[in-house]
Order: C-alpha cells, then sequence, then structure tokens
C-alpha cells in the first residue's frame, strides 16, 4: 500500500472509532492522550509504521486548521498569493523591532546552515503572535486543553475541539540526526515541496530571557509546515494528513471544568505564555499591520 491508502485504512479502522470519545474533565484529556499511545503501539506492530501523537485544542467546535496568515480578518486583508513573501516580510520586521526594543539576546540565533536561523527566526515570531504559515502543535494533550478552555468572551458558549494528530516518524524534522534523516534546517522555509512537523530543539541556558523561546518550550510546541502547493489548504484537508487526524467535541460547559482543574494543577496563562507588557503586545500587532505591505 502506498502512504493514502496506509491513512486511510488508519482513518477507518483506528481514528473513526475515536470521533466517540468523551471528554468531561480533565482525566479524560490524560485519557485521550492514553488512548492514541494504544494506537501507536497497534499501528507498529499490525501495519508497520511508527507515529507520534500530537494535538491541538481549539476554543469552537467547527474550525478549520489554519496558519495566521490565512485566518481572518488578517487574510481578508492581503493578497493569499503572496503568503510566503508577507510570512518573510513579517519574519524580517520582528526580528528588527525585537532587537531595536529588546537587544539580540532575547532572539534565540542557532548556527545549523543554511536555513537553521531562518527557522528559528520564525519559529519565535509565531509564538510571540506574527501572522506565519506555520500552524502550532503539541505533543502534550494537557497543554493543548487550555487553549481550547481559556475564557474567551466570543466563544464562552461555544463548544470546543481537541484535534489528534498522528505523525510519522519520517515527516517529523529534526534540527540534526545521527539517521541520515531529513532535517528541517536543509530546508528553505519560504519554499518548501513538501509538508511536515518541525521538531524544534530547546537550548535552556537563559532561556528565561529568551520569551519566545520559552513558550514553544513551555507548551511542548511543534510547529507544522505547509508545502506551497497546498499551503491555503487547512490542515484537516489535506491529502494525507486528512486522514491522520480526528477531533473531539468538548461542550461549552465542559470546557470551564477543564480549566478550572488546570488552574488547580498550576497550568495557566502566565506559565504556557509568559505574559508581556503591553508595550510588547503591541509591538507584536503594529508587526501583523506592516508586514502586510509587501
Amino acid at each position: 500500500m502506498n502512504y493514502i491508502q496506509v491513512s486511510e485504512l488508519i482513518k477507518e479502522k483506528y481514528l473513526n472509532p475515536l470521533e466517540n470519545f468523551e471528554i468531561k474533565n480533565l482525566q479524560d484529556i490524560r485519557d485521550f492522550h492514553e488512548e492514541l499511545i494504544k494506537v501507536r503501539v497497534e499501528l507498529k506492530f499490525s501495519v508497520g509504521i511508527d507515529v507520534m501523537p500530537h494535538y491541538r485544542g481549539e476554543q469552537n467546535y467547527g474550525w478549520d486548521i489554519l496558519p495566521g496568515i490565512f485566518r481572518p480578518s488578517f487574510s481578508n486583508e492581503i493578497d493569499l498569493s503572496q503568503a510566503r513573501k508577507i510570512e518573510k516580510n513579517g519574519a524580517e520586521i520582528f526580528e528588527q523591532k525585537v532587537i531595536e526594543n529588546y537587544g539580540p539576546k532575547q532572539l534565540f540565533k542557532h548556527s545549523k546552515k543554511p536555513y537553521g536561523e531562518i527557522w528559528d527566526l520564525l519559529f519565535q515570531a509565531q509564538h510571540a503572535g506574527v501572522k506565519t504559515n506555520l500552524i502550532d502543535l503539541s505533543t502534550s494533550s494537557v497543554m493543548s486543553s487550555f487553549f481550547m478552555c481559556e475564557p474567551s468572551e466570543k466563544h464562552e458558549k461555544s463548544d470546543g475541539q481537541l484535534w489528534g494528530l498522528l505523525v510519522p516518524f519520517e515527516f517529523i524534522f529534526n534540527e540534526t540526526s545521527d539517521y541520515g534523516k531529513t532535517l528541517f534546517p536543509l530546508q528553505n522555509p519560504y519554499n518548501l515541496d513538501k509538508s511536515f512537523v518541525c521538531n524544534v530543539p530547546t537550548y535552556i541556558n537563559d532561556i528565561d530571557e529568551r520569551t519566545y523561546q520559552f513558550r514553544l518550550f513551555r507548551q511542548h510546541g511543534r510547529l507544522f509546515a505547509s508545502s506551497d502547493s497546498d499551503i491555503d489548504v487547512p490542515l484537516n484537508k489535506k491529502e494525507f494528513w486528512k486522514n491522520m487526524m480526528f477531533r473531539v467535541k468538548v461542550p461549552a460547559e465542559v470546557k470551564k471544568t477543564i480549566f478550572k482543574e488546570l488552574q488547580e494543577v498550576g497550568i495557566d496563562r502566565e506559565k504556557l505564555m509568559i505574559v508581556e507588557s503591553e508595550d510588547a503586545d503591541k509591538m507584536i500587532s503594529e508587526i501583523n499591520i506592516e508586514m502586510k505591505k509587501v
């Protein structure tokens, strides 16, 4: 079987039945992860494919998974055919403004060539709130559930959704490898012929001085990078990937229960987002306006 055929088998046999999984509290969020680990083991021994569960929590059931550049209202004000140029422009403005306002130590730069430093900049811009073509994922179902449950006036009464995504290991690109795997620093992030998940390394020396990398670390974050050919297609509708994922509806009242339980175990916005000053937030808002002018 080819990859598409394998993914269709996985969707039908292993993931579709889990769409009826019920989430009523934080323990169910943890059990959700355990269910996907069971699927991972079964796939390894029955199909011969090794996958790793990833998660994404969202406040409103029914949303497609799109990168920031393609989400309204930002997407309504740009030429979407220029998505890569806009992304590059935003990353460059972000670098300039962060250095001007907070100094070069705020930005982590690694020397892995030829594109490692560009990826590092994009990762940090994404976690600062700059619109990019990357999609946030997490290896933690619990951390992802916070972003599904955090109170919001707009979505307080909306059911939420928790996505589970099984990523084959050959589509998880590391920064370095001893096994000859494809590495993300070897790929130009502004010219991609394939989609993959970036396993972002964390260097913890002085990480508390680098807010944006610290956020990614705290959230157990990874980033999905789309190929140029389907950059405008939601992750949950991309060929192959749509079969490797599913979502569970979480009722609005349950969101409140889980949020309270998260607070009780010390998981809050301050822990995951490393909340910054109003000036820092204003800087990001200004970047998201200025970057549209390509």
